[in-house]
């Protein structure tokens, strides 16, 4: 195993050796007037925002990634109980956030206990 993200709190098979503390990380997004105008459209008609949908993907990405940097930094192995809550922050544009939180934690796996 070389690096676990999961939103349990355990792993099977897995036992945790240490926890090493949270990890939050905001991030903050902007559309575009383009996009805004398009996502009326879909607003009206229903459907998917597909460059909503690529922003926040994009947004999930590079939180995801700074969060896998910050718990290797820390020395950890793996990041536990990971959550994601999304925000529109202003009312009349398409300004956002994704807010990513988890526990780093350093795990190893189960030794047989010889039964």
């Amino acid at each position: 195993m070389s690096f676990l993200i999961t939103t349990t709190e355990s792993v099977d098979g897995y036992e945790i050796e240490s926890y090493l503390g949270p990890l939050i990380v905001p991030s903050v997004g902007a559309g575009n007037f383009i996009r805004d105008w398009l996502a009326r459209f879909t607003d009206f008609f229903g459907g998917k925002s597909r460059s909503y949908q690529k922003t926040y993907e994009k947004m999930l990405s590079n939180g995801l990634s700074e969060m896998t940097e910050q718990a290797k930094a820390n020395g950890a192995n793996g990041i536990l109980g990971l959550r994601v809550e999304t925000t529109n922050i202003s009312g009349g544009t398409s300004l956002m956030s994704i807010l990513l939180y988890g526990t780093a934690v350093v795990i190893k796996p189960k030794t047989a206990t010889g039964y």
